[in-house]
């Protein structure tokens, strides 16, 4: 498990979420090379865009389908999963509110979705990155309040956020893992967000998606 952990992308943050994935039916959007998809239940299945991705998840024993997240409806069945991990993709595709509505239709009843996302704004991305302008192909970006709608929006309640601490998530010695979890257990992630890389977001579906007149009441 250890060395496992080791190899996936943000593992000291990523750790915190096992609970979510574990003995549960998965639907990992953006599955890569199965990094992540590894540490489903059974039944677990991912979804990308690139062939190559679907051949290694599939090397490696796991469930992976070949789809473009842009091509909606998803080919997965109704309440199909138990969690839903929407990981570093929302960033990418073109129509992420009607993403999230489809993965509150692939999800059963109180299932949990975890969304993973970099931030635009922290001290990190402005040392680090160019957001818009680097190779990453982020076309949005989503701040905690802009994300607790759409969530709301797709029938999601009571998210809960886990920070990704550049310095302390990437890391995978013992110090490292516990000073990372103290800090997002006891400061709050309003706090933890502005020094942060990227952030996780974990939400339960209370109800079906609202319709679409139900988005906005300017006209009213």
């Amino acid at each position: 498990m250890a060395a496992a952990l080791a190899r996936v992308s943000l593992p000291g943050s990523f750790a915190c979420l096992l609970p979510e994935l574990r003995g549960h039916r998965v639907l990992d959007l953006g599955c890569n090379q199965g990094d992540y998809l590894q540490f489903c239940g059974p039944g677990s299945l991912g979804l990308d865009v690139a062939a190559q991705s679907v051949a290694a998840c599939r090397a490696r024993g796991l469930l992976a389908q070949q789809h473009d997240l842009n091509q909606l409806p998803l080919p997965v069945p109704d309440h199909s999963f138990d969690t839903a991990l929407v990981s570093h993709v929302l960033e990418h595709v073109h129509a992420p509110l009607l993403l999230l509505r489809e993965v509150s239709r692939a999800l059963r009843p109180g299932g949990r979705i975890v969304v993973g996302l970099p931030i635009e704004d922290s001290l990190y991305s402005r040392l680090r990155m160019n957001y818009y302008g680097g190779g990453e192909g982020h076309i949005y970006s989503f701040s905690r309040p802009n994300l607790r709608k759409l969530l709301h929006l797709c029938g999601f309640a009571n998210p809960s956020f886990v920070c990704h601490l550049p310095r302390l998530g990437n890391q995978t010695s013992g110090l490292a893992k516990s000073l990372n979890q103290q800090l997002l257990r006891f400061v709050p992630a309003a706090l933890l967000y502005p020094l942060s890389a990227a952030y996780w977001c974990l939400a339960t579906k209370v109800q079906e998606p609202q319709p679409d007149h139900a988005f906005s009441d300017y006209f009213k």
